[in-house]
């Protein structure tokens, strides 16, 4: 059951909402995604130091799944504007659940010193919006797919 290319010439709110997910994840990746836990933080804000590191800064577990939902940005668009693409809509959906999978492990992994911040947070809330646009698109191409029983 694979996915056929779009035909129409409009970009489905679903796929908008996975475009708006990997440019704001991009966009969030530069906020704090991990800080050091107090004791330890406050000797660095006292030195003048930044207690708090971005995506960027982290290791592959945390830059990663940035990029998995940007490159689905990129696939969407190019869809659209650019080749067809076969089975998009179950390739968007292993991008987002393995972005989110990797945000959860890179979570759960964390060292005691160190503390998740906002950006963690809002990065798991743009895999979730992703990975849920890209089922309800899944799930309306199986339905197009289909033919219906009467």
């Amino acid at each position: 059951m694979a996915d056929v290319p779009a035909k129409h010439d409009r970009i489905a709110w679903q796929e908008w909402i996975g475009v708006g997910a990997g440019i704001a994840a991009v966009v969030v990746s530069f906020l704090p995604w991990f800080r050091l836990a107090e004791p330890t933080a406050a000797e660095l804000r006292a030195q003048g130091s930044e207690s708090w590191i971005p995506v960027w800064q982290g290791n592959f577990l945390a830059w990663f799944p940035t990029v998995l939902l940007l490159a689905v940005s990129v696939l969407l668009l190019w869809q659209r504007f650019g080749k067809p693409m076969q089975m998009l809509a179950s390739l968007w959906l292993t991008l987002a659940v393995l972005a989110l999978v990797m945000i959860l492990l890179r979570w759960i992994t964390l060292p005691t010193t160190i503390t998740s911040g906002l950006g963690l947070y809002l990065g798991i809330v743009m895999a979730v919006g992703s990975g849920a646009a890209a089922f309800l698109a899944f799930r309306k191409r199986k339905q197009q797919q289909s033919p219906q029983a009467n």
